[in-house]
């Protein structure tokens, strides 16, 4: 869905309109035409599975690689490494694209009252993302809130406003769209609990990181706070639950009337397809890490180095009695290179992802599920990720309650399949069945209770594309960090005489020992993380474009010694 423009014949083509504009004189004259100038922004916010064969910038599956998750052999370092001499990140195209629909709103004749509420709260909708997204990269940016000529160069080349002042307006545009916008406005199109949905993540994830950054402790409770309410929009409506069957919202191809999925993007065989399910089904994966699969519960809710019975040293015993959202996420068999693998292909972990893929059809003939041609529909916003937000926002504001946790994460855990026991909370400390626990493997940093809300967002979220923003905001970016969290280089544990015919030179365990955990980073190590690495450089240039026209673009101060 993309805005498109009316094109007329013309005697002399110097007396054309662009091609890629819309005639002011022709357009805007009615909600149908405000209705598909909004589809336009729909594949910038909205972007769902990849559609090429190398996935591009998807944030799913193999596109969401750079975070704590998967184990890689050379690890790439924090980027940029020096300042960058140009950045397309650095666009305000999406915001001026926003306040030309909000100026254009206005113009079209006959609206009514609440159709003109609703159009508004789409487009500040929209630049409270596009605002939202530049804010999390690049800290302080400059805020604008009308479409800027461009002889208007005071405006054009203003310096950045402080991060927090831009906050206040993404959240003034947040409010008004949580009230206005329709709570139906047709199939696969923005509602109210779609920006409720929305806003419950982007303003978490800017409210976390203002908190943990020590920013501005009050400005980030009011962000955390616009981030529960919004949540609450959602979880009030009584039209969302959670669905019986975890891996169906993953691999089907029609998600319509799914409970559990709030917007969704629609792939349809000859018109758009995507490749997410043929990385699952038939090819080479860069595998997930220990550290992720350990992360994962015993089925008695309790962590596994709490446990007397599990023993991790073979597939049968690692999978074994686990939160079954494990087995639903990898193939409970290690996938080797050089041992016979069908009807999959291996993993370099060993561990094998199988979440976006419904695996009684792994033999299918079908080309659906081949190459670049698979249709499986992508749940862009779900429920279950409503409920963690409001979960982690209660917790981050003081106010979680034991109601708290059945209305959400203990929602999530009876999951048909799950069925996991419920989380307790007993004075600070998390418990099951009455009982407290603390994992040995906690971060000493992080409250018992919080370590185990972070724990079931990991697991439950698991390769859609949040764990990096996660730890960005959370401070966290050390967790990617070989020396603070050893077990993201490695994979599954083998013994070389269970698998005779693996490739020794690829599948490696640590000082040539025969048994072992497989050392899956054995190139370059990433370089521990430093305060410029939760926050991107202005390029140079935007600061020379300012300089030139006569006005100063300020760098970012964790940045400022790197030119």
């Amino acid at each position: 869905m993309f805005a498109v423009a009316s094109l007329t014949s013309c005697d002399d083509f110097l007396d054309c309109a662009p091609y890629d504009s819309i005639d002011d004189s022709e357009y805007w004259q009615n909600e149908t035409h405000i209705r598909t100038y909004s589809y336009g922004f729909y594949p910038s916010f909205f972007n769902g599975f990849g559609t090429t064969k190398l996935i591009g910038g998807s944030s799913f599956g193999n596109g969401d690689t750079f975070n704590d998750d998967v184990a890689w052999r050379t690890q790439g370092e924090f980027t940029p490494i020096r300042v960058p001499d140009s950045d397309s990140g650095w666009d305000f195209a999406l915001v001026r694209k926003a306040n030309y629909m909000l100026e254009k709103v206005h113009s079209v004749p006959g609206l009514s009252d609440d159709a003109m509420k609703h159009w508004v709260g789409i487009a500040r909708f929209f630049r409270g993302i596009a605002y939202s997204n530049l804010v999390f990269a690049y800290g302080d940016v400059p805020f604008f809130n009308k479409r800027v000529d461009a002889s208007d160069t005071e405006t054009l080349y203003k310096d950045r406003d402080p991060r927090t002042e831009v906050v206040d307006s993404i959240m003034k545009d947040f409010k008004y769209a949580l009230e206005w916008v329709r709570t139906d406005d047709g199939n696969l199109t923005i509602n109210r609990y779609v920006v409720g949905a929305m806003v419950s993540r982007l303003m978490l994830r800017e409210g976390t990181f203002l908190k943990y950054h020590n920013i501005d402790a009050s400005k980030a409770a009011e962000a955390i706070g616009l981030a529960r309410d919004a949540a609450k929009v959602v979880m009030g409506s009584n039209k969302f639950a959670i669905s019986e069957d975890y891996n169906a919202l993953f691999s089907s191809d029609d998600l319509a009337g799914n409970t559990e999925v709030i917007f969704y993007r629609q792939y349809l065989d000859g018109v758009l397809t995507h490749c997410v399910l043929t990385y699952n089904n038939a090819e080479a994966q860069t595998g997930a890490n220990k550290a992720l699969l350990d992360s994962y519960l015993m089925k008695d809710g309790k962590p596994i180095g709490l446990s007397t019975t599990w023993n991790g040293t073979t597939a049968a015993g690692y999978f074994s009695n686990r939160d079954p959202r494990i087995n639903e996420t990898f193939r409970e068999k290690y996938y080797l290179r050089g041992e016979d693998c069908t009807p999959f292909n291996y993993s370099t972990s060993g561990y094998s992802m199988r979440k976006f893929m419904d695996d009684s059809q792994s033999s299918s003939g079908d080309l659906k599920y081949r190459q670049q041609n698979n249709v499986t529909d992508c749940p862009l916003l779900r429920y279950a990720e409503v409920l963690l937000n409001y979960a982690e926002a209660r917790y981050e504001l003081g106010e979680l309650t034991q109601d708290d946790l059945n209305n959400t994460i203990n929602l999530i855990r009876a999951r048909k399949g799950v069925e996991m026991p419920k989380l307790e909370m007993v004075g600070e400390s998390p418990a099951v069945n009455g009982e407290t626990y603390d994992d040995p493997q906690r971060d000493p940093e992080v409250s018992s209770l919080l370590w185990e809300i972070r724990r079931e967002r990991r697991v439950e979220m698991c390769f859609e594309g949040l764990r990096y923003s996660d730890l960005k905001r959370w401070k966290k970016l050390d967790y990617m960090y070989n020396g603070a969290n050893p077990d993201i280089k490695y994979g599954a544990y083998i013994n070389y005489d269970d698998y005779p015919k693996v490739n020794k030179a690829e599948v490696v365990i640590e000082d040539d020992a025969t048994e072992g955990y497989i050392l899956c980073n054995t190139g370059t190590e990433r370089q521990a993380p430093e305060d410029k690495n939760y926050v991107k450089p202005v390029p140079k240039d935007q600061i020379q474009l300012y300089k030139d026209n006569g006005y100063t673009l300020t760098q970012t101060k964790e940045w400022q010694n790197e030119e």
